[in-house]
């Protein structure tokens, strides 16, 4: 029995630590990505969410209205456009997270930081926070990667 329950304990604890992917979401399940790009001569923050519904996964993008208290609240989420994924696009997704979790040999003086929130039928089962201080250099080179930004000019279509 003692066994038996430490299986079913590290069969647990092995599911919570393996990475999460946009490849490996099922219907009903979202991925609330924030999007922060803060350096000498930028700013920015961006919203989206990557949801999977009837077996095709659907990408949005949002305008966020926050009121000025401490801390502060959304009062707004406005939708600004939406389009539905290839198997190629969340192929390219994954790479993309898989870069953000990589090291990374140079840096600049931009951050960019990614929060992932990953949701399964409507409960919050995980927050990863990501960061990149290379300035996406080497993702020029990389085929295999799709930005947001790639995905937001497709909205602008």
């Amino acid at each position: 029995m003692k066994k038996l329950l430490l299986f079913y304990l590290l069969t647990a604890m092995s599911a919570l630590a393996a990475e999460l992917n946009f490849s490996s979401m099922e219907n009903g399940d979202r991925v609330e990505i924030t999007l922060q790009a803060k350096g000498c001569f930028q700013d920015a923050t961006s919203y989206y969410e990557v949801r999977k519904s009837d077996g095709a996964c659907f990408f949005t993008q949002y305008a966020i209205t926050w009121d000025k208290s401490v801390p502060a609240k959304m009062t707004e989420k406005k939708v600004i456009g939406e389009l539905q994924l290839t198997p190629g696009d969340i192929n390219g997704l994954d790479s993309l997270l898989g870069y953000f979790r990589s090291k990374k040999d140079t840096s600049t003086t931009t951050l960019i930081s990614m929060q992932v929130e990953y949701y399964e039928g409507g409960r919050q089962i995980r927050v990863e926070n990501l960061e990149d201080e290379s300035g996406g250099f080497d993702l020029r080179k990389r085929k295999d990667v799709i930005s947001f930004h790639e995905l937001t000019e497709r909205l602008r279509r």
